[in-house]
């Protein structure tokens, strides 16, 4: 991961501008060793939300962020967080990793699929805004961007 995160700053050029060619050469490598990692039972929410956050095609996003959520909820069951910072970064990412999958069914069309996840989404962003102050982080505000796009949905039509 730290040498993904390496090759990332390396393709940054002048004036913040990216090698997209150099980025997807790190993230196709990067899988590979994620998911080869995954193949010997060695997971990590982080390396699948990196990795997911790193991808572009909709599908293999969908598939990684379900991954980092799969294994965060394993984590939070290994080790139930504790502390206002573990409580918020795990709410946190489990509403991320679903507002990201309900994001990318949004933009395809798949709009059922997209309102299940945002609704998942939005209590989670909403106990992890909760916490910011006493975890001491910044508002990223996930709980607006999932509220957007929700408001941006059609009404249901078991609702209409």
């Amino acid at each position: 991961m730290l040498d993904f995160s390496e090759k990332l700053k390396e393709t940054a050029g002048p004036q913040g501008m990216k090698d997209d060619v150099l980025r997807r050469v790190a993230t196709e490598k990067f899988r590979r060793a994620v998911e080869k990692a995954a193949d010997h039972k060695i997971e990590a929410s982080l390396s699948w939300h990196t990795l997911a956050f790193w991808t572009e095609e909709g599908k293999e996003r969908i598939g990684y962020f379900a991954r980092a959520l799969e294994c965060r909820r394993a984590e939070t069951a290994a080790s139930p967080p504790k502390t206002p910072t573990e409580i918020w970064m795990d709410a946190h990412t489990q509403a991320d990793c679903l507002f990201e999958i309900g994001r990318v069914h949004f933009y395809e069309g798949a709009l059922d699929a997209a309102r299940r996840f945002l609704t998942k989404a939005l209590p989670l962003a909403q106990a992890a805004e909760a916490l910011e102050a006493a975890a001491g982080v910044p508002n990223d505000r996930l709980e607006g961007r999932i509220a957007e796009l929700l408001l941006q949905l059609p009404e249901a039509e078991d609702e209409a």
